[in-house]
């Protein structure tokens, strides 16, 4: 008798948070290098503003404290 497929891995069942969470902050490190380079307030400005759509309600300053933070522990100058 053939045993049934099973997949090399079960599926994730925990809570969505921690994906969101290092989503954000991959975005917050995007943004902060964009802004390292270019200094345009507007297309930092503009890209935040849609943040709140494809992550949810209260991203955009979620995504803001994550750049002071990142800037403060990970940029040297």
């Amino acid at each position: 008798m053939k045993r049934p497929w099973k997949p090399d891995r079960p599926k994730h069942r925990g809570p969505v948070e921690p994906d969101r969470t290092t989503l954000l902050t991959a975005c917050a490190r995007e943004l902060l290098s964009t802004w390292e380079h270019t200094r345009d307030k507007q297309l930092i400005d503009r890209h935040l503003a849609s943040l709140d759509k494809i992550y949810g309600s209260g991203s955009e300053q979620l995504v803001r404290q994550l750049m002071h933070k990142v800037k403060a522990n990970e940029r040297h100058g």
